[in-house]
């Protein structure tokens, strides 16, 4: 894997790279407290599948991406810099393959709804498209979806940033090497009121059903998506379609049960990547 710096919209976006330079696009999109390193188990062999992987740290977590304002952080800008990441990658006029989890994975599913004729194949994991959230929320169902997302009005809550950062990775207990890039990333003040501004001013719009080959991957012990949002997510696709269940993970699954999420990745790629 290579760090690499990555110019689009007027920001540099930190990155890391793996894979041959002519090889198709794949882009990785981390999650929430958490940065590119949360692929590193997948993007090296990824790369060995013959693709040109890439990882970005996204707006607010690369320090060259990181603009005032909380508006700045609303997810169609978000949407806007994997679009342009992938411009300025050569890859404007060829459909690149997309991967995503936690936030990363609301905004590959909001790219592949919005821009279909961009995306060739989709993977995302613990989140659903949001229409299946939308669903469940008009369900009998609707009590224990919304109590998955009551996390949401503590991260709200400006000046507790670092609380809530040390929280999540205490609660995830991962070994110190696999979160200690986190703390090193993401650890000044400016950084995690950047970081969490994405729960301030999340909105989002109605969306089509995606329509490339899709791959979803549940954790079920994950605590903000219901087994009955993970179910429904199968009327918002329209393509190939494939739903597994990780048994162990929760959140930071990538690195919970990298192994499967790996083979897991690869036999989608292996079996509608052209």
């Amino acid at each position: 894997m290579n760090r690499i710096k990555i110019k689009a919209r007027g920001f540099t976006f930190d990155a890391l790279s793996d894979g041959p330079e002519d090889g198709p696009l794949l882009l990785l999109l981390h999650g929430l407290p958490r940065t590119s390193w949360e692929w590193h188990h997948q993007l090296p062999k990824l790369a060995e599948a013959g693709f040109r992987t890439i990882a970005p740290d996204m707006r607010g977590y690369s320090p060259g991406a990181r603009p005032e304002g909380k508006r700045a952080y609303v997810v169609k800008e978000f949407v806007r810099d994997t679009l342009a990441i992938a411009d300025e990658l050569g890859w404007t006029e060829r459909p690149f393959h997309l991967m995503g989890t936690s936030i990363g994975a609301t905004i590959a599913w909001i790219l592949a709804a919005k821009y279909p004729k961009r995306v060739a194949t989709l993977a995302c994991i613990n989140q659903t498209h949001p229409g299946a959230i939308v669903e469940v929320m008009a369900t009998k169902a609707a009590d224990k979806q919304r109590k998955g997302y009551t996390y949401f009005s503590e991260f709200r809550k400006e000046g507790k940033e670092l609380e809530n950062f040390e929280g999540i990775l205490e609660r995830i207990a991962l070994p110190a090497e696999e979160t200690d890039p986190y703390r090193e990333a993401l650890g000044s003040q400016e950084a995690l009121r950047a970081v969490f501004h994405w729960y301030r001013v999340l909105s989002i719009p109605p969306l089509k059903p995606v329509v490339m080959p899709t791959l979803y991957i549940w954790p079920q012990n994950v605590l903000n998506v219901s087994r009955e949002a993970a179910e429904a997510n199968a009327h918002y696709i329209k393509g190939p379609y494939r739903f597994e269940i990780l048994e162990v993970a929760k959140n930071f699954a990538l690195q919970m049960e990298p192994e499967k999420i790996t083979r897991l990745l690869l036999e989608h790629l292996a079996e509608h990547a052209q």
